[in-house]
């Protein structure tokens, strides 16, 4: 370990200031990409969480019939009050109204997805998505019910 110190400490003295210089500009260069490139991500996340629209690439892929799935399309602005309501209740342990229970969200999320991703309904995506899939779902679903939820309660102040 020391050994590596001291060679590392040698090596950094033997750096002439332009190539210190250079290494610097290029690890900014690399730093400004990723952050570029992070915000791009992040701006089609919001864009799709705002939108309640988009696709899930799934880590595991869920079968339908003789079909695999690797991709799911969801749309939660499609859903029905009653597909919303049935979602819900799928879950007879949620207590409060204003916070959505990882059941309820999958169920929310399967409902959305499975209305727009041909051959595969909201059972097959409820018992076979993985689990770190089903993370991402439920993140979706939580994210858009807040989302809807702030709205809803924006429209109903201006009204009074």
């Amino acid at each position: 370990m020391d050994e590596k110190k001291t060679n590392a400490a040698a090596e950094a003295e033997n750096i002439t200031p332009e190539e210190r210089k250079k290494r610097a500009e290029e690890y900014m260069e690399a730093l400004k990409k990723q952050l570029e490139e992070r915000n791009a991500k992040q701006k089609i996340a919001n864009e799709a969480i705002q939108e309640g629209k988009g696709k899930l690439t799934l880590e595991t892929p869920i079968k339908a019939g003789d079909e695999e799935i690797t991709e799911l399309t969801y749309d939660f602005t499609v859903l029905t009050g009653m597909e919303y309501a049935a979602a819900m209740d799928s879950d007879s342990n949620a207590q409060q109204v204003f916070r959505i229970t990882d059941r309820q969200a999958l169920a929310l999320f399967a409902r959305a997805a499975s209305k727009q991703t041909p051959r595969v309904d909201t059972t097959d995506i409820i018992e076979r998505i993985g689990m770190t899939d089903a993370v991402v779902a439920i993140q979706l679903a939580t994210f858009f019910f807040s989302a809807s939820a702030r709205a809803g309660q924006l429209r109903i102040s201006k009204k009074s």
